[in-house]
């Protein structure tokens, strides 16, 4: 999928005016981006990330009242200007070498330090990376038509390689082929967790190890592209599944779709929490919830928030989340966004079984345990 010209252009066009009214608001003169998610989400699905193993771009972006900047050394200004596209999308390049001199130099010769906000902590600029964050939250249609081609490319991708796994495969071998399979569509892999029989029922974030899979296993992706975050979660049983797991599988995925059900435009966040804890409880599972976190918004970040007890934040149209209740031994998780009347999933059954429940007079077909 290519990003076309204009539709970035008008894209960049609404976050611009997000960002000037920010700065209207708070008496700056500029804003300052570091971070790849803002880099990202600015320029309309760039990318200034080399590695990926910090949330710092290596080039930044200075959007001041009238104009926008690329900020680079010179190892970074011609790919960004180009491959990016900022030149035809508008922003001017400042750049320096990098032996001598530095970005900050760079913006001081358009603004004064103390008139800038920052989404990182900088030295005479206000951090206002909070403030920036929620600008993100409502997606605009552009980035919903990327985020469901990338959540169809998810699904895909880890159901075709759940329906060729082995017994004696290891997690590591698993994974592997997920991550090719990914990296087909330049899809980045930013996190994965394997975790084979036992350690199933053990952690709750289990990483890929060499362990073989014999009878049960759980995969689990986080992938992205444009800056866009995707997760979601499977499982496969060789041999059939034992009636208590079925029960406890679609137990967890009915918490999950209540907790889709109530997530509206105007809820609280932290309401369709205490509501996953009380059918925690009302279903048998008791204290289940405290072992790991439930989920929250999604987006530029794998999670922009996660919601706990204290959480106050308003789910927004147009916003991303992703649940992942879990009980030990099963999880449920995937994507969506919300709509002004419903939402839509951004990863789904596609060559998984399914299952069909109806919560709160809302039907929902979800992804079944695989059997093989």
């Amino acid at each position: 999928m290519q990003l076309g010209l204009d539709e970035r252009k008008k894209e960049i066009a609404i976050k611009e005016a997000r960002l000037r009214e920010l700065m209207l608001s708070l008496g700056l003169k500029g804003i300052f981006l570091k971070k790849q998610s803002n880099y990202s989400w600015f320029t309309a699905g760039g990318v200034n990330a080399v590695v990926t193993s910090t949330e710092i771009g290596f080039s930044s972006l200075l959007i001041t009242e009238k104009e926008k900047f690329c900020i680079a050394s010179k190892i970074e200004a011609q790919r960004n200007m180009e491959e990016e596209g900022l030149e035809e999308l508008g922003f001017s390049l400042l750049s320096y070498e990098w032996y001598e001199g530095d970005e900050l130099q760079c913006v001081e010769k358009v603004l004064p330090r103390g008139v800038i906000g920052s989404d990182v902590l900088v030295d005479g600029m206000r951090f206002v990376g909070d403030e920036i964050k929620r600008l993100r939250y409502p997606l605009t249609d552009s980035e919903m038509r990327r985020y469901l081609w990338l959540g169809e490319r998810t699904s895909e991708a880890i159901e075709t390689v759940l329906q060729e796994v082995k017994p004696g495969d290891t997690e590591a071998e698993i994974t592997g082929e997920l991550a090719r399979l990914l990296w087909k569509h330049r899809i980045d892999q930013v996190g994965f967790q394997a975790a084979a029989d036992d350690r199933v029922y053990k952690y709750r974030h289990p990483i890929p190890t060499e362990q073989k899979v014999e009878k049960y296993l759980m995969l689990n992706v986080m992938s992205r592209k444009w800056g866009l975050h995707i997760t979601v979660t499977r499982l496969l049983s060789f041999g059939g599944v034992p009636k208590t797991l079925r029960k406890q599988y679609e137990d967890n995925v009915f918490i999950e779709c209540s907790m889709i059900a109530m997530t509206k435009p105007g809820e609280i966040a932290g309401n369709v929490l205490m509501r996953a804890r009380e059918l925690y409880e009302k279903l048998g599972y008791g204290d289940e919830w405290r072992l790991h976190h439930q989920g929250g918004a999604m987006g530029y970040e794998v999670r922009d928030y996660i919601c706990d007890a204290r959480c106050t934040e308003v789910v927004l149209e147009n916003q991303c989340f992703c649940w992942n209740p879990s009980i030990s031994g099963t999880k449920s998780e995937d994507g969506f966004i919300v709509l002004r009347n419903g939402f839509v999933f951004l990863t789904k059954p596609v060559l998984f079984p399914t299952l069909r429940l109806e919560v709160d007079g809302i039907e929902f077909l979800r992804p079944n345990i695989l059997e093989k």
